[in-house]
């Protein structure tokens, strides 16, 4: 059983369109650009809401669909969106990858106020992540894809997470055919901390512990598909540190 959402259309303004990121252009309610970048949000109960507003970059009407990547779940927690339609809670692990069954067409200039994403914590804690991806019906490339990461129970947002004492730097960037070299730095040691490579639609392609409270690891990119990658330091299920990667050939 689905929920049918009402759709707001409004009149976009025009500038917007110079911070304009892929297939359609993503603001929070205070108006912030938030193409390819993870926004963090609290641990509301019974059920925590991030809406995001979208603008379709295009100057004809485009039929623009939603996918949903579960990158890091809870277990015992449940998630649902909205886009086209709203979907029922559905628990962690249930839907690796949720795909919208209600693409929406976008008109140029509107603003659709639609996307809603749903996380119930049920008592738990742990940081949860999930990737949203918009994309062309008619062309569903990642290269005009547009993405964003919306963190549930996360203390900060993702830019800002490294601390004093957990930090984490990366080098060369972008790595031009070459390895990459990753220097870490922890508040303590142990095998719960984990080095943890997700590719831009939120899978995993590297994961090692990081037993030393500091140390350097070589990050091999000749199996590594040319594009953006993120490095997170995970220890717990909470992210401590993470950098942004760009592997080209």
């Amino acid at each position: 059983m689905m929920l049918r959402y009402a759709l707001l259309t409004t009149i976009a303004i025009w500038s917007l369109a110079s911070h304009a990121q892929g297939i359609v252009t993503l603001t929070d309610e205070e108006g912030n650009v938030v193409n390819g970048t993870v926004v963090g949000y609290g641990c509301a109960s019974p059920t925590d809401t991030v809406s995001l507003l979208a603008v379709v970059n295009r100057t004809a009407t485009t039929t623009v669909n939603v996918r949903r990547y579960e990158v890091w779940v809870v277990p015992g927690t449940a998630n649902f969106f909205c886009w086209g339609v709203c979907y029922l809670p559905a628990a962690a692990g249930a839907n690796p990858v949720w795909v919208s069954q209600h693409p929406v067409d976008m008109n140029p200039g509107a603003t659709y106020n639609n996307f809603h994403s749903y996380y119930q914590p049920q008592g738990q804690t742990m940081t949860a992540r999930y990737r949203y991806v918009w994309y062309d019906m008619a062309n569903p490339s990642v290269a005009d894809s547009s993405w964003v990461d919306v963190q549930h129970c996360a203390q900060v947002g993702l830019e800002e997470n490294s601390s004093q004492s957990n930090s984490l730097t990366a080098w060369p960037m972008p790595a031009l055919g070459q390895d990459v070299q990753l220097d870490y730095t922890m508040d303590r040691a142990g095998v719960a901390n984990q080095l943890v490579v997700y590719s831009i639609l939120g899978e995993q392609v590297r994961r090692m512990t990081l037993p030393a409270t500091e140390g350097r690891v070589v990050l091999s990119t000749a199996d590594l598909v040319p594009g953006v990658y993120f490095a997170n330091i995970e220890r717990e299920g909470r992210v401590l540190a993470t950098r942004k990667l760009i592997v080209a050939r």
